[in-house]
């Protein structure tokens, strides 16, 4: 069955083992003990919670999957237990459970049927939430479980990072500190998981505790899980901030410090419109390399266009000749640009019917056209790029091509009184730069991801130069081995230049950073 459908992701046995042996830990004193496994897969916490030394447990657990549940039932030979088949958001009872305990499914919001969407709305309405965070249906499991919990139960699941990073999430973490008298965050360094690029915490929130509030901690080595060697630390700057829960390592003088630096700052968005760029409903198909393009003789349909971050260097501007090696390359670089009034040749029908092959007009962006193969809004040229996803540091590239580009990065425009030679050499700044990974979010693999919003918020210390000035530092970024040579050469005159900071306040921020990459790329 496919994972993105059903959105399981098997628990390993030694983090099963130690969410069900914290849980079973703090609810041992209590009486009439009932535990509920909303998600069951392979039953990696049945066997788990099977293997503890605790008798009077009543267990109920479900899954979708019929064959998984039966799967796991095998498991279960202690105390009594319940076993259903049906779809948890189905699940109906008046009973209140003493511990609800697993792994629930991570499924997007266009994956799931319009029934679950339905009762995803009603179980988030009840909880007096907003549509906005049925974004994906683990939101509606931890909200739906909630509910079931008796008022001195706890609740542990295993969850993607999107709970201390995503905007729609922010809604559910408010959420949470009204429901739970404690909150516990574990992250990880490594993937708990075998599926590429899902970054995983767990959460362990406690209806009733003598020790309130919001702990962290960050798990470098699960040995740490096995023989309880971890330190969980409250943070009630972070907490009280919209700082995102994953920087829960900075310190409250660090909090303090980067808010009263970035309160002296315009932010992006001052100075600049930024959009995203060309929506296609399919790059494979949209977006061709040359030999396509003669080959369906197409060239008058298209226009030089580039598709992905990585299909650009590392200098600072992207030029005619930077295009022109790129569509000399295998690379495809030119966009299908068709109008609604367009002659439709033979050779233009018989590559659109590659499309009606692949079902492009199927797709909900092609469904919403006119005529499917036409795509709307493409705009003129962009001044420069921001692209959404870097790794060691975010591209932002002066665009001296006639290249459009597409979704994967930002359009920039200037804002009258703005010049871009000016904004581009003030942004690669230590300060903004560490803004990324605050206001941006990563994934697994160290992937860092800011969307439009994001992007608009970050803090810009703006450094009027002139155009030698702007060849000269092109020249030298070009010739960079890594960011921090840059930012070495240039914050001083930046960060001092613009409000004062110090070189012992400078030294501060990129210590700062530093931390944010080393946690995000995992070193």
């Amino acid at each position: 069955m496919d994972r993105k459908n059903t959105g399981s992701y098997y628990t390993p046995k030694y983090l099963a083992d130690f969410v069900s042996r914290r849980v079973l830990s703090y609810i041992e004193t209590k009486s009439n003990l009932s535990l509920l496994e909303p998600s069951v897969g392979d039953g990696a916490f049945i066997e788990s919670l099977n293997n503890c030394d605790i008798n009077s447990l009543k267990l109920t657990a479900i899954d979708i999957n019929e064959n998984e549940l039966k799967i796991a039932s095998k498991k279960w030979g202690k105390g009594k237990a319940t076993f259903k088949n049906i779809d948890y958001l189905n699940f109906s009872t008046r009973t209140k459970f003493t511990a609800i305990i697993g792994n629930p499914p991570y499924v997007k919001k266009n994956r799931l049927s319009t029934q679950q969407i339905e009762l995803s709305k009603e179980i988030h309405s009840q909880e007096n939430l907003s549509e906005i965070s049925v974004k994906n249906i683990w939101t509606t499991f931890l909200i739906k479980s909630n509910t079931l919990l008796k008022n001195d139960g706890v609740l542990a699941f295993i969850l993607p990072s999107e709970l201390l990073q995503v905007k729609f999430a922010e809604e559910i973490r408010e959420y949470l500190k009204t429901q739970f008298e404690r909150i516990e965050i574990f992250t990880f360094n490594d993937l708990m998981f075998e599926c590429k690029g899902q970054d995983t915490i767990v959460l362990f929130a406690y209806k009733k505790s003598l020790d309130k509030g919001e702990f962290f901690t960050n798990i470098v080595d699960k040995q740490e899980l096995v023989d309880d060697s971890f330190k969980l630390n409250s943070n009630n700057n972070l907490v009280s901030s919209r700082i995102k829960w994953t920087h829960h390592f900075l310190t409250s003088d660090e909090l303090v410090f980067l808010d009263e630096v970035k309160s002296k700052l315009k932010l992006v968005n001052h100075y600049c419109e930024s959009k995203p760029g060309i929506v296609t409903a399919s790059n494979k198909f949209f977006i061709i390399n040359k030999e396509t393009e003669e080959k369906y003789n197409l060239s008058k349909y298209t226009k030089p266009i580039v598709q992905k971050g990585q299909f650009v260097n590392g200098n600072l501007v992207f030029s005619q000749k930077d295009f022109l090696n790129l569509e000399n390359s295998t690379y495809p670089s030119r966009l299908l640009q068709l109008n609604n009034d367009d002659t439709i040749s033979s050779d233009l029908k018989k590559y659109l019917l590659i499309g009606e092959e692949l079902e492009i007009p199927k797709r909900y962006k092609s469904r919403i056209r006119n005529n499917w193969y036409v795509i709307p809004n493409i705009s003129t040229v962009p001044e420069a790029f921001f692209f959404k996803r870097s790794h060691m540091y975010p591209k932002l590239l002066k665009n001296d091509s006639q290249a459009l580009v597409t979704d994967s990065a930002y359009k920039i425009e200037m804002k009258e009184g703005f010049d871009l030679n000016s904004f581009i050499f003030s942004f690669y700044n230590s300060f903004t730069l560490l803004f990324s990974e605050i206001e941006g979010r990563y994934y697994g693999g160290g992937v860092l991801e800011l969307t439009p919003s994001e992007f608009k918020k970050l803090p810009l210390p703006y450094l009027e130069i002139n155009n030698e000035k702007f060849q000269d530092f092109a020249k030298a970024f070009n010739k960079k081995d890594n960011i921090n040579q840059i930012l070495d050469m240039n914050d001083f005159e930046i960060l001092n230049g613009t409000i004062g900071l110090s070189k012992k306040d400078l030294e501060k921020i990129k210590n700062i950073r530093h931390k944010l990459i080393e946690k995000r790329t995992r070193k």
